[in-house]
């Protein structure tokens, strides 16, 4: 209540507590009448702050606000006070305050404090009248600049004839460095304040949304939840990624417009127009507690992945206005979070140790391509440590490699609590003072939290960091803000037009559901079992048996965070049970789901399992789904997996209903079918399951139709497409490598299917890119790649195949995808590059270190009816984006190569760590997976097609640019 105090002047009558706490009641007349001096105060306010009188003199006590008063009036240089009502307080001079001071109930100043709202204090002046009290910034919830009256106003910024950066360079140029401090913390999650002395507005810039929106529920609205980031990588559809960001793109500008119009917010993670999204980090480990929300483990995938999201969720509507400020996030080299071992490190204090190798080959690229073809507004940098530097207070990432080297324009932002992290998580700097300018220094503009408001100031005025800095930093956050229209007539921005109906509207949920059903992968279905032909099952078996804890688990279809709310999510138990094929065959669907996540597998347990087992021996089974999985419990932000197996109870229950069924006497000949459904964001793996189980679907975390999607497939109304975005190794995996071990040459072993040696654990239980269909597909060369590949500025003329000569930089291949099934269908189709020739050769260096056994540069998906065939067209570039020329010995950026072609497939790293185009034998794969035709198994017919080039530099091996500085030094 105190806080929501307004401060008053004296009424017609006041209540006082004199210094006893008895209440007194005083007329202000009589009050003015006794002290002329002291008729001008307001109760309701402490006068904190200001220049206090002499130690002595400006702590006193008082019997009273009068008493109080009079000894100001008394004091020559004294002008205000401030006296406290508080009668609970011992005011002996004997008794000290915490602070060392005598206690004292009466403070008189000599300049003019700042207002704090205080119900226990009144405060006034004497020798004249109180200054008016200052004036209050605009709310969230204005229009700032939409009664601008021109070049007169004092709120400059508010033309908007002007740019963006130009209304934001005057908006800095009009603040005082307290005043900036404060705007550069994005004061989280709160709001960062107002400047009420230039009607600047507070604005809350957190929101964040991966496969929707989070929180919008706060407002009343549902968003439309698509399947974790995972999944929605498994659909291989990258025009689908387009049409989500479309949605989430229309969705939160409608949650923005009725956060302002409705005065609600802002709130938790949503309803600003800045959105920390998308993660996009190498999903290195498949312990990593957040892999669910970070796409995939192969590089190329991430980079076209959160390119192509970006392009969609930050366009732009018919007056230019973005729809959102989103990120890449989060740089570099982040993909730990901690586990409960308290002695282990944490995303807040790990320094990662990464080889130039696999920051140029790995952790790098997806990171170059987000920003060079994404053009995000921001770039969020990681808690951890790169190399023994903090990524957010390191100038070789954040301007020497992002700025200077890829052009990145828009602004950097911290994780949240990563300043922090600089001087109390790596202890790089010795207080957050230092953190602070270290990271303004190095390029981080923003901090996410409250760092920067406290500290920046003092690191100027200590030298520590150059005003022009702040400035420059405050420039590129604000341009941001004015860009997207949160100054501007909301009747001047077309994206205020759109209406809440959108959200969750029937068009939107079609994507929701056709994004789901795209996104489920058939693993197993070695026995044909699926799709489910419930005719054909013996009379009198019409029982469909759900068990385990994802049965009918709407929670676990969020993803890894609750607060995706949507209207409706469709568990795999009601989805079952609402499906045509079942309300026609009259089927019963039972749902018996008691066993839990996770936990011993104790007498309870036991219990559970063993009544699930009996349930399903029962002969009016049919079909047996094994719903099984983990969830945000076991996998989350802030808290890493210790193994990548099936929880042991949920394992036991898969075995006790296998086992028990194999060994269970039936009247009929056949047992039920059993069907595993996996319900996960990161890898999950378990052999049993592999070896025992005929039918496996991998349903990820589906959103809202995941329920829907599952049946669909299921009964064969949708044919399955999904590809795998990881690769799910053995559970051995986990206690052969270091989670810390950052190279991906990890143990000897490796890590994503890129550098894995199946020859250690064996090969994975399911490689990247795997998924089965209900259909066959073959693939045949429409026009194979040239065999012979001439790259440099010595080729014109020299490749083999003429059509290619005019384009000497380029490599294209056509191939034709027929559907020779009897369904109808999609595939997706990845194109994949291998270095034929080991690095060794290709290098001529004995030590240089041996590449990816496979690395994919293109994905397209088709759909085809059975019979059908399409022709799909591949294309790469030989040279990367950026070519350096050698002159005089010296290393010379040439832009040379059109920005669209970003990714550099043939590059390989020296010892020396450099990147190079190396002459050599190539091989390209068009189709298949990540373990095919590299000792794994081809998983469909004719699944793949082949073709091995001949790659010639005429001057030997092209030095590619660098992509990254480290230490001073480029690579």
């Amino acid at each position: 209540m105190e806080s929501m105090m307004m401060s008053l002047r004296m009424p017609a009558f006041v209540l006082l507590l004199a210094a006893n706490g008895v209440p007194e009641t005083i007329s202000a007349s009589d009050f003015s009448a006794k002290s002329p001096q002291c008729s001008d105060m307001e109760h309701g306010i402490d006068f904190d702050g200001g220049d206090m009188q002499p130690l002595g003199s400006g702590f006193r006590n008082a019997s009273s606000v009068e008493d109080c008063c009079q000894q100001c009036a008394s004091v020559s240089t004294c002008r205000y006070y401030s006296y406290t009502h508080d009668a609970t307080r011992d005011f002996s001079r004997d008794a000290n305050d915490q602070d060392g001071f005598p206690r004292h109930n009466c403070w008189l100043k000599s300049t003019f404090p700042g207002r704090k709202q205080d119900s226990k204090r009144t405060s006034g002046s004497v020798k004249g009248t109180l200054p008016p009290a200052p004036p209050t910034p605009p709310s969230l919830f204005s229009e700032p600049c939409a009664n601008w009256t021109g070049a007169s106003d004092i709120r400059t910024w508010c033309n908007t004839s002007l740019s963006a950066v130009e209304r934001a360079t005057l908006a800095v140029a009009a603040m005082t460095l307290k005043e900036k401090a404060t705007q550069l913390s994005t004061m989280t999650p709160g709001t960062s304040p107002g400047i009420a002395r230039l009607q600047w507005p507070p604005y809350g810039y957190h929101s964040e949304g991966l496969h929707g929106l989070r929180c919008t529920q706060v407002v009343g609205l549902n968003a439309t939840v698509f399947p974790q980031t995972t999944g929605m990588a498994a659909t291989g559809n990258l025009s689908l990624i387009a049409v989500m960001g479309d949605v989430m793109a229309t969705e939160a500008r409608a949650v923005n417009t009725k956060m302002l119009t409705s005065g609600q917010g802002p709130f938790g993670k949503g309803g600003s127009l800045f959105y920390w999204s998308p993660t996009m980090n190498v999903g290195r480990d498949p312990r990593w507690g957040r892999f669910q929300e970070s796409i995939s483990e192969d590089p190329w995938l991430l980079g076209a992945y959160s390119s192509t999201f970006l392009q969609h969720f930050q366009k732009a509507d018919s007056a230019g206005y973005p729809a959102t400020i989103a990120s890449c996030k989060h740089f570099l080299a982040y993909s730990l979070e901690g586990t409960k071992d308290p002695n282990g490190p944490t995303r807040h204090t790990f320094n990662a140790q990464v080889p130039v190798q696999d920051l140029l080959e790995t952790y790098l690229p997806p990171f170059h391509t987000c920003i060079t073809q994404g053009k995000p507004g921001q770039v969020m940098c990681s808690y951890n440590a790169v190399n023994g530097v903090p990524t957010c207070a390191s100038s070789d990432l954040l301007q020497h490699t992002l700025r200077d080297m890829w052009n990145f324009t828009g602004f950097v932002v911290s994780d949240q609590g990563a300043i922090h992290d600089i001087s109390n998580g790596h202890a790089y700097a010795a207080n957050e003072t230092v953190g602070s300018a270290d990271a303004l220094n190095a390029g981080c503009d923003v901090n996410d939290g409250t760092v920067y408001a406290g500290n920046v100031a003092q690191a100027v005025a200590g030298g520590l960091v150059p005003p022009s800095r702040v400035d420059e930093a405050l420039v590129r956050f604000l341009t941001q803000r004015f860009a997207v229209g949160s100054f501007d007539a909301r009747a001047d921005v077309p994206w205020t037009n759109v209406a809440p109906s959108v959200m969750d509207s029937d068009a939107h949920r079609a994507i929701a559901r056709s994004a789901a059903s795209q996104s489920m992968v058939l693993l197993n279905n070695s026995q044909h079992v699926l799709p489910l032909a419930l005719s054909a099952h013996a009379p009198g078996r019409s029982t469909l048996l759900l068990l385990g804890p994802f049965a009918d688990n709407s929670a676990a279809l969020r993803g890894g965070k609750p607060d995706y709310a949507t209207g409706h999510y469709v568990t795999y138990a009601e989805g079952v049970a609402r499906h045509p094929d079942v309300v026609a065959a009259g089927c019963t669907v039972v749902n018996q789901s008691a066993t839990p996540v996770s936990g011993p597998v104790d007498a309870r347990a036991r219990s559970g399992i063993a009544a699930a087992v009996a349930r399903a021996q029962q002969d009016d089974v049919a079909v047996v789904v094994l719903a099984v999985g983990i969830d945000a419990s076991i996998e989350s932000e802030g808290h890493d997996r210790t193994d990548i197996g099936l929880p042991a109870v949920q394992e036991a229950l898969v075995m006790a209903v296998v086992q028990g069924l194999e060994a269970t006497p039936r009247a009929t000949s056949t047992a039920p079918d059993v069907i595993v459904v996996f319900t996960n964001g990161g890898p999950l793996s378990c052999t049993y399951v592999k070896n025992n189980v005929a039918t496996v679907i991998e349903a990820f975390e589906g959103g809202e139709f995941a329920g829907t999607a599952l049946a669909d497939v299921l009964f064969g109304t949708v044919n399955p497409s999904g590809v795998l975005p990881f690769s799910v190794f053995p559970e051995a995996y986990t206690d052969a490598v270091n989670m810390t071990d950052m190279s991906m040459h990890a143990a000897g072993i490796g890590r994503t299917y890129r550098y894995y040696n199946a020859s250690v654990l064996g090969p994975p239980l399911w490689p990247f890119g795997h998924g089965l269909s209900y259909t066959e597909w073959a693939l045949t060369w429409s026009s194979a790649p040239q065999t012979t590949v001439c790259a440099g500025t010595a080729c014109d003329g020299q490749n083999t195949n003429g059509a290619y000569t005019a384009d000497r930089n380029t490599v294209r291949m056509s191939v034709n995808v027929s559907n020779v099934g009897s369904r109808a269908g999609a595939r997706v189709v990845m194109a994949f590059l291998n270095e034929a020739t080991p690095r060794a050769v290709l290098h001529r260096e004995a030590t240089a270190p041996s590449g990816p056994s496979k690395s994919l540069f293109g994905m397209q998906k088709v759909y085809l009816q059975p019979n059908e065939w399409k022709v799909l067209t591949f294309s790469t570039s030989v040279l990367p984006p950026l070519v350096l020329a050698q002159s005089d010995g010296k290393l010379l950026h040439q832009d040379s190569v059109p920005e669209q072609s970003s990714w550099c497939t043939f590059c390989t790293t020296t010892a020396q760590g450099r990147r190079v185009i190396a002459p050599g034998h190539y091989d390209i794969i068009i189709g298949g997976d990540g373990a095919s035709g590299i000792g794994g198994d081809v998983v469909r017919r004719n699944s793949e097609v082949r073709a091995r080039i001949a790659l010639v530099t005429p001057n030997n091996a092209i030095l590619g640019a660098p992509l990254v500085r480290m230490h001073g030094q480029y690579y």
